[in-house]
């Protein structure tokens, strides 16, 4: 029995090892992967931009010459970008495959000329900027697997248009990086955006859902067009904030949640439908500067010391108004409640209504108060109601601020403030004569021009002065200065003498950025480029420079009203 037992015993053990040796060896060949990266400022599919290095055996279809766009089989590959790469076209399942990842080193920059797809099956590609990094996408970018994208501190990502599809995919954002959006961002079911840094978008659309977490206390969140939120969630949360200059809606469950000290600034007119709604807890706080509507079991709550303004109407054909805990809502018009609409306060909560005769009464079966809860007149009048306020760069280091007012009550006067660098250090640098009370529009401006050998973000805010010498304080503007030149430039070109595989212009201190007009001359031939610093001119640059023919060649560069000529040797 005994040697019957050790008979299987050794059986098993050889089935074990040959399990285990299976094993091994299939896990050797998933990890084994080839590695491409760039050696050169260039094109995508030029063999000469890059250099491979692989673990790979023979038969595993080894990619040649340029990293595939997907691959569907074979040894696994993965990019490293660290120069400037171009892609000439549009680019549909990108990342498919065996295609494990995308890393841009800091400097390096990857621009993707037509529009970008990233689909397809296979393993989930990770894309990575480093500190540096750009992604630009002069197209659309639609992201339909489960990818993450990372954008960390000073890196950015730049698209013309953004669909984030419902195949759970992640851009993460983090503090002092940038995505940046120039038409439409679009977020499907699962999508998920992770903002700690800057977002800038025209519209943004959840368009069956998706989520959005905004926890950034620097960062700006600026919608520039239209927030439509159906059946989605944009969660605000630290002390972040959102500014919307178009219209905002919810409908299908779609939510905005603000937490914590967070809050939002909507310019347009605000509509609640659907089961939508709108929550704010624990200080955090809304402004509308227009009207509010709500129908559709759609639901507005504040608990724990949440406030808001309406400053115009409020019309409600149906939902929910539920404040608890010391908080408020003051409403600049009144509000008319119909049908199934409810007004819920408890435990010190107030509405306060400036046009209490015409709105819905306390006394209807619309309004439900308990434990010391307010409704009725208390009109908050406003000693403004704010429309615009902007500023921009008139010269090197002077700053306009523009603000127009549509309303002032007992207004005296504005104090302008100033922060270098954050939002954490204002101080008062002005002072501008209000009108006192007017029912129209009124413009105001100042011009700092104090800003001396000083670079980068400056933040604005202004504090309205009422005659009783209560204050209120606007929101807050950023504007970016340059780097003050205080002489002629002076520029090289690089590498000089060149062999012919790429050339670059760049300050010989410090550095600059914006719009440049150049021309290559040799003998008697000319090109002439018009457009940005950077990775434009340097591509442009590059071409001329693999042109030209042996001898001596001039860059003529035309910056900011000034003339600059280099002279390049052509090996």
């Amino acid at each position: 029995m005994s040697a019957k037992f050790n008979s299987l015993l050794s059986s098993s053990l050889k089935r074990f090892s040959t399990l285990f040796l299976l094993i091994f060896i299939l896990n050797i060949h998933f990890i084994a992967g080839q590695n491409f990266n760039s050696v050169a400022h260039g094109n995508w599919n030029d063999i000469q931009t890059w250099t491979s290095t692989n673990d790979c055996r023979p038969n595993q279809d080894i990619s040649l010459g340029q990293p595939p766009i997907s691959k569907n089989s074979g040894c696994p590959v993965e990019v490293f970008i660290n120069h400037d790469v171009v892609y000439d076209g549009n680019v549909s399942g990108f990342g498919s495959g065996v295609f494990s990842g995308i890393g841009i080193g800091s400097g390096g920059s990857l621009l993707f000329l037509g529009d970008l797809t990233i689909d397809g099956g296979g393993s989930t590609p990770r894309i990575e900027l480093a500190d540096g990094a750009e992604l630009i996408v002069r197209g659309k970018i639609n992201i339909n697997r489960g990818v993450e994208i990372i954008v960390p501190n000073n890196a950015r990502l730049i698209v013309d248009e953004l669909i984030v599809g419902d195949n759970q995919p992640t851009i993460t954002v983090a503090e002092g990086g940038a995505l940046v959006v120039k038409e439409t961002t679009i977020i499907k079911d699962k999508a998920k955006l992770n903002l700690n840094g800057d977002f800038e978008t025209q519209d943004l659309t959840f368009s069956s859902g998706g989520t959005i977490n905004a926890s950034s206390n620097a960062g700006k969140f600026d919608v520039n067009g239209d927030l439509l939120i159906n059946n989605g969630t944009l969660n605000m949360l630290g002390q972040s904030r959102i500014q919307v200059t178009g219209t905002t809606s919810t409908g299908q469950s779609g939510q905005i949640n603000f937490k914590n000290t967070s809050s939002g600034l909507f310019s347009g007119d605000v509509t609640l439908s659907n089961g939508g709604g709108i929550s704010a807890v624990n200080n955090s706080g809304f402004a509308f500067e227009e009207n509010l509507s709500m129908s559709g079991g759609a639901k507005l709550e504040l608990r724990n010391f949440a406030n808001g303004i309406v400053q115009k109407d409020v019309t409600m054909t149906n939902g929910t108004i539920d404040l608890s805990n010391n908080t408020e809502i003051a409403v600049g018009g009144k509000i008319m409640a119909s049908n199934g609409a409810s007004i819920n306060g408890k435990n010190n909560a107030s509405l306060n209504i400036c046009d209490y005769p015409n709105s819905t009464k306390e006394n209807t079966y619309h309004v439900n108060l308990k434990n010391n809860a307010f409704y009725g007149q208390g009109c908050f009048a406003l000693p403004v109601v704010w429309k615009t306020f902007e500023v921009s760069l008139v010269g090197d280091e002077i700053i306009r601020l523009d603000w127009k007012i549509s309303k002032e009550e007992a207004n005296s006067h504005y104090e302008i403030e100033r922060s270098y660098g954050g939002i954490d250090a204002f101080e008062k640098i002005g002072e501008v004569t209000a009108a006192g009370w007017s029912n129209v529009e009124t413009r105001y401006s100042f011009q700092d021009n104090q800003q001396i050998g000083f670079s980068g973000m400056v933040y604005y805010r202004i504090k309205q002065v009422d005659f009783n010498g209560n204050s209120s304080v606007s929101e807050v503007v950023g504007a970016r200065i340059a780097e003050v030149i205080t002489k002629k430039m002076e520029w090289m070109a690089y590498p000089n003498p060149s062999d012919g595989s790429t050339l670059k212009v760049k300050p010989v201190s410090g550095s600059a950025s914006g719009p440049v007009r150049a021309r290559f001359l040799q003998a008697s031939s000319e090109a002439v480029f018009q457009g940005e610093l950077g990775m434009e001119l340097d591509q442009w640059l590059q071409t001329r420079i693999q042109e030209a023919v042996k001898g001596v060649c001039v860059v003529e560069l035309v910056f900011e009203e000034e003339v600059y000529r280099i002279k390049v040797v052509r090996l």
